[in-house]
């Protein structure tokens, strides 16, 4: 009996042994200065569309895990605009790096990449809004009214669906895009910044309220630029 529950506690000793090392280590968190010297492929982001016309610039700072064979599969965002952050992502993904070498083997790590774009004919722009007019507004009214999403919802003469990202569908997110939008005194969608919203929805939603038409906003006898609040919703159908 004693040879039986030696024997068995040996099995268990070896099973519990064999568990653990099949278990899956954690990235090993390195400094952000540690894994430059690293880097062997370096693929530069493609600049979204949407946001060189809005003139958004920055710094996207991702979390990444990068394999023992110098692969990046994983990334989350730390921080930078949700307009510029897709783009980020999908580059990095692409960067390959020599594998880091802990105790004579490779080994996986995890650590921070910093993404900048900048554009090249000049500095950030976000200073207060303006628009240009075909003419100065009347004395006495501001060049930019802000106006009720509820009333300019009932001057919305042509509305564009937004279609629906293929990964954002795959992946089921869902959700409203909410936007600050600009609409100049004939009507047009002149501008658009971001508010809230998830950043695979958010460039559809822009790109679609872009295309948006209103009637003119009229004050004191003369159709003035407005700036107002747009909600956009995501909702899959169901079966």
């Amino acid at each position: 009996m004693k040879h039986f529950l030696a024997a068995g506690s040996a099995v268990l000793i070896f099973v519990a042994l064999a568990a653990s090392q099949d278990a899956p280590q954690a990235p090993i968190q390195v400094p952000q200065d540690s894994t430059p010297t690293l880097l062997v492929r370096k693929v530069a982001p493609v600049y979204p569309p949407l946001a060189r016309q809005a003139r958004i610039q920055g710094t996207v700072v991702l979390s990444i895990v990068i394999s023992k064979d110098g692969e990046v599969h994983d990334t989350k965002v730390v921080s930078g605009h949700p307009m510029l952050a897709p783009a980020a992502i999908e580059a990095v993904k692409q960067w390959r790096y020599r594998p880091y070498i802990s105790d004579d083997k490779p080994v996986e790590v995890e650590t921070i990449v910093r993404v900048s774009f900048k554009m090249a004919d000049g500095p950030e722009i976000d200073a207060p809004r303006r628009l240009q007019q075909s003419s100065a507004p009347p004395e006495g009214i501001p060049q930019l009214v802000r106006v009720a999403a509820g009333i300019m919802q009932g001057l919305l003469e042509h509305k564009v669906d937004p279609e629906y990202p293929a990964d954002a569908k795959e992946k089921h997110v869902e959700g409203t895009v909410v936007l600050n939008v600009d609409i100049d005194d004939e009507g047009n969608v002149a501008r658009v910044e971001l508010m809230s919203g998830h950043p695979q929805l958010a460039p559809a939603a822009m790109d679609a309220v872009l295309q948006w038409r209103y009637r003119p906003f009229v004050l004191n006898g003369e159709a003035v630029a407005v700036e107002t609040t747009v909600e956009v919703k995501f909702a899959l159908a169901r079966d």
